[in-house]
């Protein structure tokens, strides 16, 4: 099984989106949700058959899965643990939530990651995740050349 582990802020919405004419003339389902991004995503997730974990701090608010899919996000199946309330702050980073997911997949009988890719526009994660990490630019969100990359690399 492959894992994009997705952020939300940053990466589905930015600053262009928000600058942007498309957003004001919008009529699409959700005006936080950059729609050309849901398209990148979904490209990249249906031809390499990726599935998608929710990293982001959108979890904390009940519908978040239910909110993504409603604007056809596609091929999410889980979010990571929220941890940051359990333990100190000046502890936490968003990596600890992604390797408490990996090991649960064990006891979810769920099929071995074999590969997997964090997406966020910040770096709060363990230098071992390093190499399977893609910082998006908050500016512009997941763009097509990070689509590109990503096709390449996956």
């Amino acid at each position: 099984m492959k894992i994009l582990f997705l952020d939300c802020d940053g990466v589905i919405n930015h600053n262009a989106w928000y600058r942007s004419q498309a957003y004001y003339d919008n009529d699409f389902l959700d005006p936080d949700i950059d729609p050309k991004v849901i398209e990148r995503l979904n490209k990249l997730t249906n031809s390499k058959d990726v599935k998608i974990v929710i990293s982001s701090s959108w979890k904390i608010a009940s519908g978040c899965i239910e909110r993504l899919r409603r604007v056809g996000l596609d091929n999410i199946i889980d979010i990571t643990p929220n941890l940051i309330f359990s333990i100190p702050l000046e502890d936490y980073c968003r990596g600890m939530e992604i390797d408490a997911w990996l090991e649960s997949v064990k006891s979810k009988c769920l099929p071995d990651v074999e590969k997997y890719l964090i997406i966020d526009d910040m770096n709060d994660f363990f230098d071992e995740q390093q190499r399977c990490f893609l910082l998006i630019d908050y500016q512009v969100g997941f763009s097509n050349d990070d689509l590109e990359y990503c096709l390449k690399t996956s």
